[in-house]
């Protein structure tokens, strides 16, 4: 009975894993057609390998990580101000409950109020404000489909499963469409990381904004904004324009008082023969 008890307990923990990877690849996916779509691509047309989206899990999971640790950090917070009860009982426990349970579903009402406004400024102003497009799209959805599961009797008809899935896979399907197209707007216009590609035969070099690499290629930027492939067997080294700055953290940047490093004494070298220049 043990040996069994055992032997189940570990094919549970293999299927979840199985299920885990599963649904992180098909994350990593959408994730990666959220970045060439923002690049006019598309994504049947990439030529992508799975190890590629694989490798786009380490991409996003760090900040899912993050995010989950900071949701924890934040509740478990506020779990020990309100003394662990729960939302029914500090409700119950007050003087005025109506008006304390408005007070404290003001903020989520406002923010269900926010979001609109910022997809729409979105729509006004274009990419250079899509930073908050996937968590104002998912608020916005969350709001919807709290509205569409309002009514008691449709509480009572719908399954828990069948309401968690109606809200939550659609969010799941924005955060990590609009990630990857912020990503792309990021690497083109927000963060742009400048190179110089060196090419394997006698041609040019070709300097641009590095887009994204892949195990087949890179995509770059060229300074006439189009979108170029260049595989790596045409490669033969790549240069970043702008030189190494380590972090020196605030008393040494701001206020210069520790030992420059090489790299810094390099760069202060450089800038006083551009000086003497």
């Amino acid at each position: 009975m043990g040996n069994d008890t055992h032997k189940f307990s570990i094919g549970m923990v293999a299927e979840g894993i199985t299920i885990v990877v599963a649904i992180g690849f098909v994350i990593s996916v959408i994730y990666d057609w959220g970045f060439v779509y923002a690049i006019d691509i598309d994504l049947m047309s990439l030529p992508t390998t799975i190890s590629d989206h694989f490798r786009t899990g380490v991409i996003w999971f760090p900040y899912l990580l993050a995010f989950v640790l900071m949701y924890f950090a934040v509740e478990y917070q506020f779990q020990r101000v309100e003394k662990g009860l729960t939302e029914q009982e500090i409700i119950e426990s007050s003087k005025n409950p109506e008006k304390l349970k408005k007070f404290r579903e003001g903020p989520w009402k406002l923010i269900k109020w926010t979001a609109p406004l910022a997809v729409f400024n979105y729509i006004l102003i274009g990419d250079i404000m899509s930073s908050a497009l996937p968590l104002m799209l998912s608020i916005l959805w969350m709001g919807f489909a709290e509205w569409c599961y309002s009514a008691p009797l449709i509480k009572l008809r719908r399954s828990w499963e069948s309401q968690a899935a109606f809200t939550f896979l659609p969010i799941i399907f924005i955060l990590a469409f609009f990630s990857g197209y912020n990503a792309a707007v990021d690497a083109s216009m927000r963060k742009p990381k400048q190179v110089i590609i060196t090419f394997s035969q006698k041609s040019p070099h070709l300097k641009g904004k590095l887009l994204r690499e892949f195990e087949r290629g890179v995509f770059i930027l060229n300074h006439n904004d189009h979108v170029t492939f260049i595989p790596w067997g045409q490669i033969k080294s790549i240069k970043t324009v702008e030189k190494y700055k380590p972090f020196r953290g605030i008393l040494c940047e701001w206020f210069q008082i520790c030992t420059e490093t090489a790299s810094n004494k390099a760069n202060s070298a450089d800038a006083k023969s551009r000086a003497g220049d």
